[in-house]
């Protein structure tokens, strides 16, 4: 094998082994961005029409998450709630799950969950730069797995982990009075 192949295989190896390896990628916590909130919007991306053949759908995601804030006492606004009530913020909790169908492992899946809360910022130090508002997110965390075909709804158990992740983030930022 030339060098030139056998860096190719290795850089390859490399890249796998970070990419199937669990755990978090990156997290962003920014308290002080949470506080004052008096509420979230929830917003989960379509899944694949792969994930939904083994049952998995982005309704269930969705009302997962909405559940586990609001047993936490966190309020779940609809898009016009959240409007009305923080329209300078507008925060929004989203949920994304990209995954791809491995093809030599039939009925697995590699997936990443990526959850951030996005709200309205303004950049105070260049205010010529940009005036407007834009969406940014102020907390983030992600996850890197992979599962087999029967075992695609335990994505939905890390999506709850992760909503645990924010939960303890805001009502740290917004403790119960």
């Amino acid at each position: 094998m030339n060098l030139g192949k056998k860096i190719a295989v290795f850089a390859l190896a490399i890249s796998i082994s970070f990419l199937f390896s669990p755990g978090k990628l990156f997290s962003l916590s920014c308290m002080e961005s949470l506080r004052g909130l008096e509420g979230v919007e929830v917003l989960a991306e379509e899944l694949k029409s792969d994930l939904e053949d083994f049952n998995l759908t982005m309704i269930q995601i969705q009302a997962d998450v909405e559940l586990k804030l609001r047993t936490a006492g966190i309020e779940v606004l609809s898009k016009e709630e959240n409007e009305k009530l923080q329209p300078l913020r507008k925060p929004y909790l989203y949920i994304k799950i990209n995954s791809y169908k491995m093809p030599r492992k039939k009925g697995s899946f590699a997936f990443n969950i990526e959850m951030a809360l996005n709200q309205q910022v303004v950049l105070r130090e260049h205010p010529n730069f940009l005036k407007k508002p834009f969406y940014a997110p102020t907390w983030y965390t992600s996850f890197v797995g992979a599962v087999s075909g029967e075992k695609v709804p335990e994505i939905r158990d890390v999506v709850k982990d992760l909503t645990d992740k924010f939960i303890n983030a805001y009502l740290t930022a917004n403790p119960k009075k």
